[in-house]
């Protein structure tokens, strides 16, 4: 991959939002996004490259010596694929998560391969999935209403493609085309500065349906072996788990599984260290259990593994009372998540430091344990 120069000015995160998040995309149909992030990197002359079946690597590299830092996120956003075509009458299979609950009664917009819009319809019943994941919509049949339809093409639903209102991003596909516009941002900021580090953007397809990209990344070892791998995702703040708004969110683990816990501290002490620096700089540290991320992949398959996301309104785009609705992020989230991570990408080597400062500390602490007990001070 050849390395990057600096090129232009920092571009804003919302004009980035709007570009990214408009791309329709679904699991193992993520060809448009891979086309704009193909132009991303030309226009900033950084490394361009697809591995392990379709996923992209995106690659900045300024001086040595430095571990290499990689962002993932994934380029899949849950919707429908065109089975079939008899005279209006569509069927349609359903890739991702949802409950079947949802989906009856809704309007599609319709974009044919090339990613044009080619008409609407609207669900007239749906399938729920059988055990073991019962419940989950699994496909539709759906009424042609205008325009036109073929078998491939993509039937999404007809909610904000993308509407900023104040500080709130309302989109169709925030998850994780929000994801993808932090780690632009920061490869933008990199290019824009030239500061010295290694940066690898990780684009992965179809995490929707099971981080089939992941774990195919994972396996095939293409990425460096020292590299920190930080997923990036946006993850459902329902139930309190997060607060929108409130800043990135270091994502200490996921419903299965807990991530490295060195990387972990590390990521900490560098927001730690922003928000002493700037205080407009908020951030937040979660479990963030609503779902499993693909830190969990890599994290089991060997690479020492961390992970960010933002607070999500309308998971999935499951809305309030089974209606469909766009998902939500906030604007100041994802740039902090590129503040955050262009300050990690300049610090890698202070990963072990940060843990032996801690070893250090406590090892300290348990030195006067005994005196201070006996004393009672």
């Amino acid at each position: 991959m050849p390395r990057s120069t600096p090129a232009r000015a920092i571009v804003p995160v919302a004009d980035l939002m709007r570009m990214v998040v408009s791309v329709p995309t679904a699991s193992f149909r993520e060809e448009h996004v891979v086309a704009m992030l193909r132009g991303f990197a030309a226009q900033r002359g950084l490394g361009f490259r697809e591995v392990a079946g379709g996923n992209v690597l995106v690659e900045y590299q300024k001086g040595t010596g430095r571990r290499p830092l990689v962002l993932g996120a994934h380029m899949d956003h849950p919707g429908f694929v065109i089975t079939a075509v008899k005279a209006r009458r569509l069927t349609l299979a359903f890739r991702g998560g949802l409950p079947a609950s949802y989906g009856k009664g809704e309007a599609l917009h319709i974009y044919g391969a090339d990613g044009v819009w080619r008409g609407t319809a609207t669900i007239t019943s749906v399938v729920a999935s059988k055990a073991p994941a019962a419940g989950r919509l699994a496909g539709a049949t759906a009424q042609l209403d205008a325009g036109l339809a073929e078998v491939g093409d993509y039937a999404l639903w007809d909610v904000d493609v993308c509407r900023i209102r104040g500080s709130i991003v309302h989109a169709r596909q925030c998850d994780d085309l929000a994801g993808v516009v932090s780690i632009l941002a920061t490869l933008d900021r990199m290019v824009a500065s030239g500061a010295p580090g290694h940066v690898i953007g990780l684009f992965t397809r179809a995490e929707e349906v099971g981080l089939v990209g992941a774990a195919a990344v994972a396996r095939a070892g293409v990425l460096p072996k020292d590299a920190l791998v930080v997923a990036v995702e946006c993850s459902s703040m329902a139930g309190g788990r997060a607060e929108q708004g409130g800043g990135p969110i270091i994502r200490v683990g996921d419903v299965q599984h807990i991530f490295s816990p060195r990387v972990t501290m590390w990521m900490t002490q560098i927001a730690r260290e922003l928000a002493t620096e700037d205080r407009s700089f908020k951030y937040q540290r979660k479990l963030m259990d609503g779902g499993t991320t693909e830190a969990t992949a890599y994290d089991l398959m060997g690479y020492e593994t961390g992970a960010a996301c933002m607070a999500l309104g309308n998971y999935h785009n499951a809305g309030e009372d089974g209606r469909v609705a766009a998902e939500t992020v906030h604007l100041g989230d994802v740039e902090g998540l590129a503040r955050l991570f262009e300050r990690m990408a300049r610090d890698t080597r202070r990963v072990e430091a940060v843990e032996s400062d801690a070893r250090k500390r406590w090892a300290g602490i348990g030195r006067d344990a005994a005196a201070r007990l006996k004393a009672g001070e």
